[in-house]
C-alpha cells in the first residue's frame, strides 16, 4: 500500500473521496497524475468542431491544456484548491467549485473523467442542463460499481434531454500517476439535438 492510497484503503469500490481527502493527496506529491491528457478526450474531442468546453474535475489540467491547444475555449472546475492552483500555473482557466454549484451556462463539450457526480436525479438534470444545443457530453469512469457515484451505464439510462450516441468499454494503458491501477474504462457519449 503506497502513501497515495492510504486515504481510501478501507473504502469499498466506487467510493468517492471528499474534497479534503483529495486535497491531501495533491499535497503529498508535486504531481499526482501522469500529466498526459486522457486518451478518450483526445479521441472524441478530436472529432468535434472546437467551441466552449467544461472539464468537471479538471485535476492538474492536462485535459484542459489539450483542449486549449486544439482551439477550445475551455475552463475547468475541481474541488481541490491545489489542483486548481496547478492548473492555473499552466495559464489555464479553472476555479475551485463543487459540481452542485454549476448551472446557468452551457457548453459545446462537457467532459467528466472519473468525476464524483452523485447518482441522483438532481445531478443528472444539472449535468444535462450544462450541454448546449448540438453539444456533447463525454462521461468516462473506471469499470466498477457504485451506489453513490454516477457511472456511465447508469447515467445512460437516466438521461432524458440527451441522446446516447455511444456506450462502450476501453482498455486503459496508463503506466504512471495515480490512475495507473485502473485497467478498463466505460465511456458514455451523449448529444443534445441542435
Amino acid at each position: 500500500m503506497t502513501q497515495h492510497h492510504h486515504h481510501h484503503e478501507h473504502k469499498g469500490p466506487g467510493y468517492q473521496p471528499t474534497a479534503e481527502e483529495m486535497e491531501a493527496r495533491y499535497l503529498e506529491s508535486e504531481q499526482l497524475w501522469s500529466g498526459n491528457p486522457n486518451s478518450t478526450l483526445v479521441d472524441y474531442a478530436g472529432t468535434l468542431k472546437p467551441g466552449t468546453a467544461l472539464d468537471i474535475g479538471c485535476g492538474e489540467g492536462a485535459d484542459l491544456a489539450w483542449l486549449a491547444a486544439h482551439g477550445w475555449d475551455a475552463e475547468g472546475i475541481d474541488f481541490a484548491p491545489t489542483a486548481v492552483a496547478r492548473t492555473r500555473a499552466h495559464g489555464l482557466t479553472a476555479r475551485v467549485a463543487d459540481f452542485a454549484e454549476l448551472g446557468g451556462t452551457t457548453y459545446d463539450l462537457v467532459s467528466v473523467h472519473y468525476g464524483g457526480i452523485p447518482a441522483t436525479a438532481e445531478a443528472v438534470s444539472l449535468l444535462e442542463s450544462l450541454v448546449a444545443p448540438g453539444g456533447t457530453l463525454l462521461f468516462v469512469h473506471h469499470e466498477m460499481e457504485s451506489d453513490e457515484v454516477a457511472m456511465p451505464e447508469w447515467l445512460a439510462e437516466q438521461l432524458t434531454q440527451l441522446e446516447v450516441v455511444e456506450l462502450s468499454r476501453r482498455e486503459r494503458h496508463v503506466t504512471h500517476g495515480a490512475g495507473a491501477m485502473h485497467h478498463r474504462d466505460v465511456i458514455l457519449v451523449a448529444r443534445r439535438h441542435s
